[in-house]
């Protein structure tokens, strides 16, 4: 008997017109041989908009991997669901799975972002290939390089070999190698760049660049990293140099561009006073025009500062989430304003799960069901995370060396919730969409019900967290699970969802509806199911078959 063991398409994300290649690993577990078709449809919805077959022969315990061509629409900013069938003589279904993808000519407007942090000599080619390869399937299109370089004020080494600020025995030949690769993949890289960083030797040497408390005294990390000054123009011309350094030497698409947080106000060394929020807008506007436009994102450490970074040319908005933003509704509400500033753009959110760090199966389980719910709440507000890296890792610190590997059975999972972000990508990134969640659900609200005891758009803990959003002649629901939940932080670890079956949904609308979907990384390999709608003038029941941790109703209203 043949099974399908796995199936992703060959690249992160694709142009409008590109040719995905489908690749299905299949096995033989029968000790006969084995004939099938392999068949994949390309979907959006229920739409079939391209099909690929090839028949396989396939020896006994025998395994291979079968690769369908697959052409993409000319539509940009669309995500796809890609159906695999193996299908027998006669044209019958023996296995099924799916996956899916992504058109997207600009990543910013769709953001995947993850991480690569191993730089290490003794990384051969194939384990950074593998490496990759891990990262293309869960759509991820863009990549932050972080700590790559040999100095915060002097980014290549002068051997290939060196050792970083913190000790770490790194390969700049590694660093390029993952660089090509990510692009081979269709992955941008950008490079961590820290904005006011310097070794202390570089700051004894040039130390009218350094950034000093009102007594005089540097600022420093520690006692091996010296905050520089911004707004000097010298340390601006160097960093900027490294910058355009790293780009045209190693191959960088642009530069991640990061700070600490804690230094808002400091003095030049003659004392004079430099407001770091005043100074940014222009220091991120130069440091991009520096790179020749390249792409450039910034890190709002704990959300500031947020409104002065929106006034500048970066993008995506990058927010690294801190105390006192602790629950599942600060997620969505610094989502909401950074959308609000940049015209309905995503943002990033860098949200650690802390519980990851512990030696505990138990600890580490109910963070891997915190994630999960923490993946859901922040794309179906209209954000975006970055949380994956190499070596199916996860950020638990934010040193990101310091990352979590997935189990396997935790892979599965996290890849269906990626599958199914690229799936929808358009009913989760599309700045036209409007969130009418407090105003349509919850309360005295009316127009969305759900036969639960409680649901709402504050995620309440013990109930169903509910998020609605419209456009043009399309409403969506997310639905996050938080029933059995204590508590909504969402840095703790967190119980299994209980799950709902037969929910049942009344939307009061002026429009007759044309068509109804729910779908879930839970439920179907994330298809969209077609719900009968039951209309009886302005008021429209459908039936949810079951909820687990999350899922999306999609509502088409007719035209007029």
């Amino acid at each position: 008997m043949i099974k399908i063991v796995d199936t992703y398409p060959d690249r992160a994300t694709y142009r409008p017109n590109d040719q995905a290649r489908i690749q299905v690993k299949l096995a033989n577990t029968a000790e006969r041989l084995g004939r099938a078709t392999v068949r994949a449809r390309l979907m959006a919805l229920q739409d079939e908009l391209a099909r690929a077959e090839q028949p396989v022969d396939l020896e006994p315990l025998a395994s291979v991997t079968a690769e369908l061509a697959l052409r993409l629409p000319a539509g940009d900013w669309r995500g796809y669901g890609v159906e695999v069938e193996l299908i027998d003589a006669h044209d019958q279904a023996m296995a099924q799975a799916t996956t899916a993808l992504d058109v997207a000519s600009d990543w910013t407007r769709a953001p995947r972002y993850g991480f690569v942090a191993d730089f290490t000599p003794d990384e051969d080619a194939r384990e950074s290939e593998q490496r990759l390869a891990s990262l293309a399937r869960y759509h991820l299109n863009a990549l932050q390089f972080y700590d790559w370089m040999y100095r915060h004020q002097l980014f290549l080494p002068p051997a290939t070999e060196f050792i970083d600020p913190l000790g770490r025995r790194l390969s700049l030949d590694v660093v390029t190698r993952k660089v090509r690769l990510a692009h081979e993949f269709g992955m941008q890289a950008l490079a961590y760049v820290a904005i006011y960083g310097a070794a202390p030797d570089y700051i004894a040497e040039h130390p009218e660049q350094g950034f000093y408390c009102s007594d005089g005294t540097p600022y420093t990390l520690g006692d091996w990293l010296y905050i520089t000054n911004i707004a000097h123009p010298s340390w601006q011309e160097q960093l900027f140099s490294e910058c355009r350094r790293a780009i045209s030497s190693v191959g960088f698409d642009g530069i991640h561009l990061d700070q600490y947080g804690y230094v808002r106000t400091g003095y030049t060394r003659d004392g004079s006073r430099v407001d770091v929020e005043a100074e940014l807008p222009d220091f991120l506007n130069a440091a991009r025009s520096a790179v020749d436009n390249a792409p450039a994102v910034f890190n709002a450490v704990g959300n500031w500062p947020v409104a002065a970074v929106a006034r500048s040319s970066v993008e995506p908005l990058y927010i690294e989430v801190w105390p006192p933003n602790d629950s599942l509704r600060d997620l969505r509400e610094i989502i909401v304003r950074a959308r609000d500033l940049r015209h309905g753009r995503a943002p990033v959110l860098a949200a650690y799960l802390s519980d990851f760090l512990s030696a505990d199966p138990a600890a580490q389980a109910g963070a891997a069901h915190a994630l999960r719910r923490l993946t859901a709440a922040i794309y179906l507000n209209g954000g975006s995370h970055i949380m994956l890296g190499e070596e199916n890792g996860v950020l638990r610190h934010p040193y990101f060396p310091n990352y979590y590997r997935l189990t396997p059975e935790q892979v599965r999972a996290v890849r269906a919730d990626y599958d199914f972000i690229a799936r929808y990508a358009e009913y989760l990134f599309d700045p036209a969409w409007r969130d009418i969640s407090v105003t349509s659900t919850g309360g005295i609200n009316e127009d969305i019900r759900l036969d639960v005891p409680r649901f709402g758009p504050h995620a309440e803990p013990d109930s169903i967290w509910t998020i609605a959003r419209m456009r043009d002649h399309e409403l969506t629901l997310g639905l996050i699970n938080l029933c059995g939940m204590a508590s909504t932080a969402w840095n703790a670890p967190q119980p299994a969802p209980r799950q709902l079956r037969d929910v049942r949904v009344t939307l009061q609308m002026e429009r007759p509806i044309q068509a109804a979907y729910f779908a879930s990384p839970d439920c179907s390999d994330g298809r969209p199911i077609p719900l009968q709608v039951q209309q009886s003038g302005r008021v429209s029941t459908l039936i949810l078959r079951e909820l687990a941790y999350w899922g999306l109703l999609i509502v088409q209203f007719s035209a007029g």
